[in-house]
């Protein structure tokens, strides 16, 4: 009992002081056993010090041109030179090396060769000092863990990626979306270029002016958003798509989106125009390359009360056939909020082609790219898949080559404006 708090008593850190006497009894040949009744310690703290701070040293032949050593070298008269993917092959023991676990001042050593490993007690002293304040600092990592981090991270952050994109690309780094960003937002990556300007922003909604009053108001009896939630009543199970327009210049290029509600990959359209008619040649475009799955995703349309939707009967009906193809109704007046989905992953269109961009040179090629890497960003709302594969699970990939989306490897996933000026299609 006596000894036992003795030893608590010196407590559990080692110091420099204790390393050194480590480092001297195993030169002199002393057994971990030895050592911790020494210096009062448990012998598996002495375990734990040599293992953890021992260095390895690779064999050396000397010019022999042999790499490995087998024990059964010389059993056999034409072995010579013997490898480790021998079948034969066993590698020598040294009973002074496996026993105290380090080759400190061992006799031996200038004519052995097998692998070596060295106790220094500065160095293991060194360590020690340099994990602990770590540890003091809140980060549970070793430098060499966040070398590592800060070189993965870095290239994908540069891309505009989220902490919550690369963590799900990459659950090897093992830490969750609040950790890291404490990490950046405390300095740690600072020396490898990543710090608080280097993380993607939210961008909020501005709160909207007031609407001016139109010249001839547009009739939307029958299709107001208390309308609509009469029809999700009656016809729960058709999915919303919700429709919206994005522009730079009010004199154009102007982008029509789309975003699906149980699987919510986002499409666009470019027009030069700002019309109902413009906007609704758009549906005719996509019933003629969906044909018959054209009522699975455009049967019922919600959008806001601009100018270019206000025509419903151009998104309702066919103007070839005179069917009846789609639904529409419209949001309230300055209530964005009745249609979330399309106006939060409008962010997403702005990480790429941000205000003040010009998009006179944009072509639908570059859209349907910039879509697709979009589209292939996971999201904590999907339980960490992309809209991609969550649109592929309810529909089949089949549907989203007809929407021109294509799938991005997670690391390849850009948002970031020069996505689209590689390829000269924004400037």
């Amino acid at each position: 009992r006596r000894g036992r708090k003795e030893m608590k008593m010196k407590g559990a850190h080692l110091t420099l002081d204790d390393r050194k006497i480590i480092q001297r009894d195993l030169e002199n040949g002393m057994n971990r056993a030895q050592i911790a009744k020494e210096l009062g310690k448990s012998p598996s703290t002495i375990s734990k010090e040599i293992k953890l701070h021992k260095k390895f040293k690779l064999a050396s032949a000397y010019g022999r041109g042999v790499r490995y050593f087998c024990e059964n070298s010389g059993k056999f008269k034409e072995c010579y030179g013997c490898k480790i993917e021998c079948s034969h092959f066993k590698e020598r023991s040294c009973k002074r090396r496996d026993k105290v676990g380090v080759c400190n001042k061992c006799p031996d050593n200038s004519k052995c060769y097998l692998d070596k490993y060295y106790y220094r007690a500065q160095q293991a002293h060194t360590e020690y000092l340099n994990t602990l304040s770590d540890a003091r600092e809140g980060v549970n990592m070793t430098s060499s863990q966040m070398i590592a981090m800060a070189q993965l991270i870095g290239p994908l952050l540069k891309k505009g990626q989220s902490i919550y994109q690369i963590l799900n690309a990459h659950p090897e780094l093992n830490v969750c979306v609040k950790t890291l960003y404490n990490y950046i937002e405390a300095g740690i990556f600072k020396d490898y270029g990543i710090d608080n300007f280097s993380l993607r922003r939210q961008v909020c909604m501005r709160r909207r002016k007031k609407l001016k009053p139109r010249k001839q108001p547009a009739n939307y009896d029958g299709h107001k958003y208390e309308d609509y939630l009469s029809f999700k009543r009656e016809h729960p199970n058709i999915p919303t798509t919700e429709m919206d327009t994005v522009y730079n210049d009010p004199e154009g290029p102007y982008i029509q989106t789309f975003i699906f509600e149980n699987a919510p990959v986002m499409i666009g359209f470019l027009h030069k125009e700002k019309t109902s008619a413009s906007m609704a040649s758009t549906l005719d475009l996509l019933q003629e390359r969906l044909g018959e799955d054209y009522g699975k995703l455009f049967s019922l349309l919600l959008t806001d009360r601009g100018s270019e939707f206000e025509k419903h009967s151009l998104f309702e009906v066919n103007n070839e056939t005179g069917e009846i193809r789609s639904d529409i109704f419209y949001c309230d007046p300055q209530m964005p909020s009745q249609k979330p989905h399309v106006e939060n992953n409008h962010n997403y269109v702005r990480n790429i082609l941000p205000n003040g961009v010009r998009l006179d040179k944009l072509t639908q090629e570059a859209l349907d790219l910039a879509f697709s890497h979009i589209n292939s960003v996971p999201r904590e709302s999907l339980g960490g898949k992309t809209p991609y594969e969550t649109f592929a699970f309810f529909y089949g990939e089949e549907m989203l080559e007809k929407l021109h989306v294509s799938k991005i490897e997670k690391d390849d996933v850009t948002l970031m404006p020069y996505l689209l000026k590689s390829q000269n299609t924004a400037k």
